[in-house]
């Protein structure tokens, strides 16, 4: 897949990021940040960045093993222009809400 489409489509995927984590995280909340969200992205340059919300967000390889299970999951292995981010619900709530402005909540 050419990687125009990933920003063509961003919302399909970041809306099938959320369902394929519902399972294991039943409190998850992806949102949507940054160039993509504002409309001013270059797709050979930029990324789609991802913040994945929930309270039961780990440490550094905890993310990195759910990293891998959307890669493999939601993206069957390709290289894709999504960078994840974490949360918790605390902080997000109090800080990432306010900061990444404008953003896209995705509910599932």
């Amino acid at each position: 897949m050419e990687r125009i489409e990933y920003f063509n489509n961003w919302r399909k995927y970041a809306e099938e990021i959320c369902l394929s984590l519902k399972s294991s995280l039943p409190d998850v909340m992806v949102a949507v940040f940054g160039s993509v969200v504002k409309g001013n992205y270059v797709p050979s340059l930029s990324d789609i960045d991802v913040l994945i919300v929930s309270d039961k967000v780990g440490d550094v390889k905890w993310q990195a093993n759910i990293i891998l299970y959307i890669e493999s999951t939601v993206f069957n292995g390709k290289v894709t222009p999504f960078e994840f981010h974490f949360s918790k619900w605390k902080d997000y709530e109090e800080f990432y809400k306010e900061f990444f402005k404008p953003l896209v909540e995705i509910r599932c």
